[in-house]
């Protein structure tokens, strides 16, 4: 598939500025999340520039961004349209959680888990709308959702983590929720990535109704000399170094290089402005690999259509 840009962006900083509440949701159960204003501040601000920046940016997909809302009345069939739901109905309990919080009035915490809940059908209708299409096979997974919904976790943890590096506030908890956040993201992927490598459900033989099970159809011209939507649209290669050389970029940046920065922490002798600096690299990193994975996602699912085109699988 074509990987759009903004569809990348959408997914990556949408779902970072979710995880960051459902990680305080989380965190609220265990522990008490009434950090000083600064920090408030600083988490709200991030938090919901990241919600409101990825929405915006999804709407740079359509081809008549104007009509976007008419997406809205589709909810009954359309993953997409519960999603967009599910995105706008969330503003609400999320508005009032930020201000709540940041007055310390104790419905704070009501309006937390309310928009948590939210937060969490919105990462998994977003999922769905990739995880429910049988013309992709590598997207018609079960994992699919499940990694949408820990890579915001991880993301958001990872955010908070960072941030309270930078404000020097101690968070219970935290440390062991970011860990294996981390962990089971890459856990996930890799799980993922080696099952879509074994797997091949749809070849040019069941495209056709060709050949049997020991013979192999192959194309002998393509349907047309010139580029269309379809091969422009549904059909994009990435050579398979290239690719691997990007998932152990992404396996690297997001998972091992802040797990070994945050276990490392405690014993290193650092200055602690460079510390800070470390920290705010490695959110960085994170997010450049969560882009390169989000890429990866795109790039490497084949439609089916595909093998009408010369693939002999996808």
């Amino acid at each position: 598939m074509h990987p759009s840009k903004s569809t990348i962006f959408f997914t990556v900083f949408s779902g970072t500025g979710y995880g960051i509440i459902l990680c305080l949701s989380c965190l609220s159960l265990i522990t008490q999340i009434n950090f000083d204003s600064d920090f408030k501040l600083i988490l709200i601000i991030v938090s919901f520039a990241f919600i409101c920046s990825g929405l915006l940016s999804s709407t740079l997909h359509l081809g008549h961004p104007e009509r976007a809302w008419r997406s809205f009345s589709q909810w009954k069939s359309s993953w997409l349209s519960r999603e967009g739901l599910a995105a706008i109905f969330t503003f609400i309990p999320l508005v009032l959680f930020y201000l709540l919080w940041y007055l310390e009035n104790n419905l704070f915490i009501f309006f937390l888990h309310l928009s948590s809940i939210l937060c969490l059908v919105t990462v998994y209708c977003t999922g769905q709308i990739y995880a429910t299409l049988k013309t992709i096979p590598v997207w018609n997974n079960k994992l699919v959702t499940p990694i949408y919904i820990i890579n915001a976790i991880c993301m958001g943890a990872l955010s908070i983590y960072c941030l309270a590096c930078f404000y020097e506030v101690k968070v219970i908890y935290l440390y062991h929720l970011t860990i294996s956040s981390l962990v089971l993201c890459l856990f996930f992927k890799l799980t993922y990535w080696y099952y879509i490598n074994k797997n091949t459900k749809s070849t040019a033989n069941s495209a056709t109704g060709l050949g049997g099970k020991n013979k192999n159809v192959s194309l002998f011209e393509g349907p047309h000399t010139g580029k269309n939507f379809l091969t422009t649209e549904m059909i994009n290669k990435i050579k398979k170094e290239k690719a691997n050389f990007l998932r152990v970029c992404f396996s690297i940046l997001t998972c091992v290089l802040p797990i070994y920065m945050i276990v490392q922490e405690a014993s290193l002798i650092i200055d602690i402005f460079i510390l800070k600096l470390s920290f705010f690299i490695i959110f960085i990193f994170a997010i450049i690999g969560m882009l390169i994975e989000r890429y990866l996602f795109f790039i490497q699912a084949k439609h089916v259509v595909s093998l009408y085109y010369g693939e002999n699988k996808v």
